[in-house]
């Protein structure tokens, strides 16, 4: 609320004391999330090398999402002899994606490809978005009816063929590798119109539905991801939008 507000005073002393409790895991939070708020919240309000210090605190590596933010941050307003540790900061996490690669299989690769060349979609995010829904298996089903890598249910599916130049489908069908791609493009390609520039946005609504996220990021007010993803209303939708 206090970042919502741009009451910056407020907002470091409420990170101040969320940072001496111990967080439980029921609790929609995390000592990082509140790290990242803290220097975001110091950046806000002008200082600068207090909020250098924040960001550099903020735990980094590629599975850490608000480290990720925050390399980025400081790449953006660090200069001079602090330089350096971010630039070793940032190779350190391009060294560890490069090493990753072998855990995003792409059997899928031209299928990816074509649908988010046509929806001018980054195909990565397709990618990590399938790693998160199905773990790369196509014949997933979860309990709400949801199958395939993509884990649409039949009611989003038959919603998006049209437009996918598809004909009505099939339950079976969301099972097939490439007509769940194809459907699930169009859907985030919606979905990325609704909320431009901000992917962790199009993931929430993904599972969370575009009106619950529309207010999130309304709530948020603060043009910044990290931001927008402490708003998430659901906890078990804040590992999907931070991927």
């Amino acid at each position: 609320m206090e970042i919502a507000e741009s009451n910056w005073k407020r907002a470091i002393a409420s990170a101040d004391e969320l940072s001496r409790r111990t967080l439980q895991k029921s609790v929609a939070t995390s000592p990082a999330e509140v790290a990242y708020l803290k220097a975001y919240s110091l950046d806000r309000a002008g200082n600068r090398d207090d909020a250098i210090a924040a960001y550099l605190s903020v735990p980094g590596g590629i599975d850490s999402y608000y480290g990720w933010l925050a390399t980025e941050r400081l790449a953006n307003i660090t200069d001079g002899r602090r330089r350096a540790l971010v630039d070793e900061r940032a190779d350190r996490n391009r060294s560890q994606a490069a090493s990753a690669a072998d855990r995003y299989p792409a059997p899928y690769r031209q299928a990816i490809i074509t649908t988010a060349k046509a929806r001018k979609l980054d195909p990565r995010f397709i990618l990590a978005l399938i790693r998160q829904e199905s773990v790369f298996r196509p014949l997933a089903k979860s309990p709400a009816g949801a199958r395939g890598l993509l884990q649409l249910t039949i009611d989003a599916a038959q919603k998006y063929a049209s437009n996918a130049g598809m004909e009505p489908v099939q339950e079976n069908q969301l099972y097939q590798p490439e007509t769940s791609i194809r459907l699930g493009g169009e859907y985030l390609a919606e979905l990325s119109a609704m909320f431009p520039n901000l992917p962790e946005a199009v993931a929430a609504s993904y599972n969370g539905g575009e009106d619950n996220v529309a207010r999130w990021v309304r709530r948020a007010k603060q043009k910044d991801p990290g931001v927008f993803t402490s708003e998430v209303g659901f906890d078990e939708l804040k590992p999907t939008c931070k991927k």
